[in-house]
Formats: structure tokens, C-alpha cells, sequence
């Protein structure tokens, strides 16, 4: 959010490259100490609004790296109680424009996992009914910009689910017609706030 750092998953090393963006050309330097370790097959990564802290879905171990952000050089130091469980092969990781909730679309298990995140420490504390259910194989979740509601890309059931985003406990309800139908295996969804 900074506009400081950038973070690329790399699923063929198991890690994750941290990089300074250069605010006049957007040249990006390696981070020292990058790469930085994530769990097997990281697919998606995630930064939280305030910039403190950044979440890795990894597919094949089915849980979410956490890392604090250092503010100065953007190097990245695994949260205490890191990795966090998530459903069957995740592949989407989505942080609410509060900050408050973390989501993760799980393409194994046709499910969402949902955490609330702590202010201080960026640890992941699942959410009461979480997952929640989702079509089949979803492959991306996103948040809208005002952070009353989520949306999850289908690949397999080609649709997206919506749903309205409890702003208190994080629960996700499906919203009225969920899902709605989509092209051929949907891979990718974002929401853009109007002007």
C-alpha cells in the first residue's frame, strides 16, 4: 500500500521474492535476504492495507504463511503460529480493505476459508463456520472495495459465488441469486471502487 515493496510467489522454489520499488523509474532491487521461505507449491500473495503484514496461500500444504513486513527494508520474518490451516489446496488469498479479515479459496475441498486477523501480531484466528461454502473448484477470492462483500471465482462450476461480509465477526452469508453464472473456467476476480 506504500507503494515501497513489491512480493512475487515462486510455486517452482517454494518461496516468496521480495522486492524495492524504485519510486521514480518502478525498478524493483531484491530485499535483502530474498527469497524468503513459504510453505510447498505458494500460489497467491497478499498484502494487508496498513502494509504490515503479508499472506501466501500454499497449495500443497493446504495452510497460509504469514510474515510481518519490516517498514524500512521490506523484509519479510513469519508471524508467530505461522503457517495457519486453510482448506484443501488453496489458491487465492484476499485481505479486507479494513484489514480486519482474511480470506482463502480453497480449489479442493469447494470451500472458503475465513480468519480474523490481529491488529498487532497479523496472526489468523479462523472464523466461527468457517469454511464456508463455495462452488465447485474455486480458484479466486476477492473483497469489494467498501468491504461489505466477497466474491469467489469458480473455475470448475464456471460461476462466482457472492457474499455479504458480517463487518463484525467476518462470516460470509450468500448473497440473493449466488452464484452467478460466468465463461468457461473463470480463473481471476477483482472488484473496482467507482469514482
Amino acid at each position: 500500500p506504500s507503494g515501497k515493496f513489491a512480493y512475487v510467489t515462486n510455486n517452482g522454489s517454494d518461496n516468496v521474492s521480495a522486492y524495492a520499488i524504485n519510486a521514480s523509474t518502478g525498478a524493483l532491487t531484491a530485499v535483502a535476504g530474498s527469497p524468503f521461505e513459504s510453505g510447498d507449491f505458494p500460489v497467491s500473495v497478499t498484502v494487508d492495507p496498513s502494509g504490515q503484514f503479508a499472506y501466501v496461500a500454499n497449495a500443497f500444504t493446504d495452510n497460509v504463511s504469514a510474515y510481518s513486513i519490516h517498514p524500512s527494508t521490506g523484509a519479510l520474518t513469519p508471524v508467530a503460529g505461522s503457517p495457519f490451516a486453510a482448506g484443501s489446496s488453496p489458491r487465492s488469498v484476499t485481505v479486507d480493505p479494513g484489514g480486519k479479515f482474511a480470506y482463502v479459496a480453497n480449489t479442493g475441498t469447494n470451500n472458503v476459508s475465513a480468519y480474523t486477523i490481529n491488529p498487532s501480531t497479523g496472526a489468523l484466528t479462523e472464523v466461527a463456520g468457517s469454511p464456508f461454502s463455495a462452488g465447485s473448484g474455486p480458484i479466486a477470492v476477492t473483497v469489494d472495495p467498501s468491504g461489505k462483500f466477497a466474491y469467489v471465482a469458480n473455475q470448475n462450476s464456471r460461476n462466482v459465488s457472492a457474499y455479504t461480509i458480517n463487518p463484525v465477526t467476518g462470516t460470509l452469508t450468500p448473497v440473493a441469486g449466488s452464484p452467478f453464472a460466468a465463461g468457461t473456467f473463470p480463473q481471476s476476480i477483482v472488484t473496482v471502487r467507482p469514482r
